[in-house]
C-alpha cells in the first residue's frame, strides 16, 4: 500500500442478503449471500476499497440425507448448473467518515452438487461473485 492508502474504521449499519432462487429438477434451493466487511482502505480521505468476505445459507424444500459436503469430493463429483432467479439483490451499508458505502455481492456462476449434502440435508453449493461497491 502506498503511504497516502490506509485502513480506516468504519461502521457496519446494515447488512441484507443477496438472495437467490435455484431450481433443480426435483428440489427448490434458496440461497442466501451475506458480505461481511473486513477492512476498508482510505486514500486522501475517499474510500478506495472494501475487503469483505462471504456467508453463504442454503436452503432446500426437500432436505435428504446423503454424503457430506467436501471440497475434495466436488472435484470428483458432477455439478448442476441451475437455473437462477435473483429475488432481491441485498447489500451491507457501512459508514466511513460520514460517507455510505454500499457492497453488493454479483453472482457471476452456481454450481450445485445435488448428491453432496450438509448437515442439514441441503446440497452443497459452490458461487464464484464479484463485489460492486458504492460510496455517497
Amino acid at each position: 500500500m502506498s503511504e497516502r492508502v490506509q485502513l480506516h474504521e468504519y461502521e457496519v449499519i446494515n447488512v441484507r442478503p443477496l438472495i437467490a432462487k435455484l431450481d433443480l429438477k426435483d428440489e427448490n434451493v434458496t440461497l442466501m449471500v451475506y458480505l461481511i466487511p473486513n477492512a476498508v482502505a482510505v486514500e486522501n480521505s475517499k474510500v478506495v476499497s472494501v475487503v469483505s468476505s462471504s456467508l453463504l445459507s442454503v436452503f432446500s424444500d426437500k432436505p435428504k440425507m446423503s454424503e457430506l459436503c467436501n471440497p475434495q469430493k466436488m472435484s470428483t463429483h458432477t455439478a448442476v448448473l441451475p437455473e437462477l432467479k435473483i429475488i432481491s439483490e441485498g447489500g451491507t451499508e457501512i459508514g466511513v467518515d460520514g460517507k455510505k458505502v454500499v457492497i453488493k455481492a454479483k453472482i457471476m456462476n452456481v454450481n450445485v452438487y445435488p448428491d453432496l449434502r450438509d448437515n442439514f440435508g441441503n446440497p452443497c453449493v459452490n458461487v464464484t461473485w464479484i463485489q460492486l461497491t458504492n460510496v455517497e
